[in-house]
């Protein structure tokens, strides 16, 4: 039997895959930089966390759909000894309680703060509140990472079964992540700072190193040898000429010029916005477009069948 191509996993897992991505890293990103007050502060709250927590929440709603029935979905949520969905759904749980119960302090309504008696703030300057970003920090590096984990534990797609896979996620996560902070200090009349732009462009360049590592390894490996093929065919406009260029090296060199040039940082943040997004939801949907399940030998099915 031939190389036989996946179609079960396509363009909502890539829209899941990303939002997911984007959601993690924005809130993992700001906290670390502690810049989540330059990024804008509404009823009190940080509006990054906001953000964060409505984009993972509309990429649960994706995962939902994609597994169809209810049924199924609650099957994939109860194994997380066996299975990545499991751990990243419980994951992404934690992060939305812990991560909402974190900036519930500083709800203000009108003149009042209903919840300004808890032993805590939204910018975690207690001891509690440290432990709960803590968490919640945790929780939000295993959302970011669940994704590539999902496609490298299916041990069935050859493609997929390398640690490169969840690799690249993580990187375009964290640069889509970046560009979406930069764009969020621009609209908040907050600088950018060169340690964005730099970090913006270092995702990038890793990213571009680790495409590069997958792409020339094990290339003549049965199911991977066919991917390389569709890859290089079918999809090769879309991937080497938007993936890679247009959303990554591009972005990347925007990035290292807007290090060097603080009055060009707006503009490079806003069209670096676009392009990794861009660039990281086609990374995801030709990863899964490309799935091929290896060749079965005659002597293989005879055995299944006896």
């Amino acid at each position: 039997m031939p190389a036989q191509l996946q179609h079960e996993w396509d363009l909502y897992h890539a829209t899941w895959f990303t939002l997911m991505g984007i959601g993690g890293g924005i809130f993992l990103l700001a906290r670390l930089l502690r810049a989540e007050r330059n990024l804008g502060v509404w009823l009190g709250l940080p509006v990054v966390d906001l953000v964060s927590f409505v984009v993972i929440g509309v990429g649960g709603l994706v995962l939902v759909w994609s597994l169809g029935r209810p049924l199924r979905m609650l099957r994939a949520v109860l194994k997380p000894g066996t299975s990545w969905i499991s751990r990243g759904a419980i994951a992404d749980f934690i992060f939305l309680v812990l991560g909402a119960l974190l900036i519930l302090p500083g709800l203000t309504i009108g003149s009042a703060r209903p919840f300004a008696t808890l032993p805590w703030d939204p910018w975690a300057t207690t001891l509690i509140g440290k432990v709960i970003e803590v968490v919640s920090l945790l929780a939000a590096a295993v959302v970011i990472v669940y994704a590539g984990l999902v496609l490298a534990d299916k041990a069935a797609i050859t493609f997929w079964r390398s640690r490169l896979i969840p690799a690249q996620f993580v990187l375009s996560s964290l640069a889509m992540s970046m560009a979406t902070i930069m764009v969020m200090a621009t609209l908040n009349r907050a600088p950018i700072d060169t340690i964005q732009c730099l970090l913006l462009g270092k995702f990038l360049m890793l990213l571009l190193l680790t495409i590069a590592w997958h792409l020339t390894t094990d290339r003549a490996k049965p199911g991977k040898r066919e991917s390389l093929e569709r890859l290089g065919t079918t999809y090769r406009g879309l991937f080497y000429g938007g993936v890679v260029g247009a959303g990554t090296l591009l972005p990347a060199l925007l990035a290292f010029a807007g290090a060097a040039a603080p009055s060009d940082r707006a503009a490079i943040g806003i069209i670096g916005l676009l392009l990794t997004v861009a660039g990281g939801f086609f990374l995801r949907l030709v990863t899964l477009r490309v799935g091929y399940f290896p060749p079965i030998s005659g002597a293989l099915r005879l055995s299944k069948r006896r």
